[in-house]
């Protein structure tokens, strides 16, 4: 059977439009199907947009839980009370219409694979690594960008020497919404990699919206989009992980870095995770107790290294150290890993 993309399951006429005019906006059909026609297409579509009037219905196939699961309508009581049996994020209609058409350019958008770096705690170096796998796969001649999406964290600009290059930043799509066109041209480039950054002053206050719209446009044009999502749980950080294929947890190697870590796990429950673990001095927690606390494998080691955050206060480019436990060799194991 050919595989699915977008699939309708309603009756309402305001449902299926909305589904199939966003989808075709990007080019794709969607099916429409009645809920007893649905097991054939569940596992293979991208996306499934369920309307709050076939709601009890699906619930009583009991099909297996899967992501990439919305409740569409525009009784929100009814909506609240099936979206827990069906595991699917509820779109308000219609003011969730141009939400709907971020979810879609979000999977739809392209090949580009998002890959979160989030820290485990403060101060393991979460920005750090998303810099340098950046910085890595543009030498390796991919297409990359790097997003700032943490409200908190000053503005990863600074951490690139790059707060005086020319372009936008988060503050110019603290609106956007829906499907956008190519933003290469807008944004800064600093050593190959096309950046996105938090700015200093007002705050944009992220939603999701925009953070959907800007991913989205950013998969159509890129291989490879980093993320530093920031651990304050605030919309566009749990868009972000959300969005992200991986999630690469940077974990301090303390007993109390990885408790930090197995916490924020339990909160944010980032999809795909794997566990990178910062050396520490004169202190080193196995990799299997790592792995047995957090339920996540550990991929990359990185040695304590002084000298990183030497380079980040004056904004220059990391020694990318290729020996073992450097922080060149671990970008190429995750690298690979994509």
């Amino acid at each position: 059977m050919e595989a699915t993309q977008v699939l309708v399951v309603s009756d309402r006429d305001e449902v299926c439009e909305v589904v199939t005019t966003a989808a075709a906006a990007l080019g794709h059909e969607a099916t429409v199907c009645e809920p007893e026609a649905v097991a054939g297409h569940w596992r293979t579509a991208s996306t499934v947009f369920i309307g709050v009037d076939s709601a009890a219905e699906m619930a009583a196939l009991e099909l297996p839980r899967r992501e990439q699961v919305y409740l569409v309508g525009a009784d929100t009581g009814a909506a609240a009370l099936w979206s827990v049996p069906l595991g699917a994020e509820v779109i308000v209609l219609p003011q969730g219409r141009n939400w709907l058409s971020s979810v879609l350019a979000g999977q739809l958008g392209g090949p580009g694979e998002v890959v979160a770096v989030l820290g485990g705690s403060g101060g393991v170096g979460a920005s750090t690594l998303a810099a340098a796998l950046a910085w890595r796969a543009a030498d390796r001649g991919r297409p990359v960008a790097l997003v700032d999406a943490d409200r908190f964290g000053g503005g990863i600009d600074l951490l690139l020497g790059a707060e005086r290059v020319p372009g936008w930043r988060w503050p110019r799509f603290a609106t956007a919404d829906g499907v956008l066109g190519d933003l290469r041209e807008f944004l800064p480039v600093v050593d190959g990699v096309t950046v996105l950054s938090m700015a200093r002053g007002p705050d944009p206050d992220l939603g999701r919206e925009p953070t959907a719209a800007v991913l989205g446009s950013l998969q159509r044009v890129f291989d490879l989009i980093v993320v530093d999502p920031g651990r304050s749980g605030l919309p566009a950080c749990r868009e972000a992980l959300r969005q992200a294929a991986r999630t690469l947890l940077v974990v301090g190697g303390s007993v109390r870095g990885v408790a930090a870590a197995a916490q924020l796990v339990r909160v944010l429950a980032p999809q795909s995770a794997d566990v990178v673990v910062r050396g520490l001095p004169r202190v080193r927690v196995p990799d299997d107790v790592v792995e047995d606390s957090l339920g996540l494998p550990v991929r990359a080691r990185l040695r304590h290294d002084p000298t990183l955050p030497v380079a980040a206060e004056r904004g220059e480019r990391p020694a990318l150290s290729r020996c073992r436990g450097g922080l060149g060799r671990a970008c190429d194991l995750l690298l690979e890993a994509s």
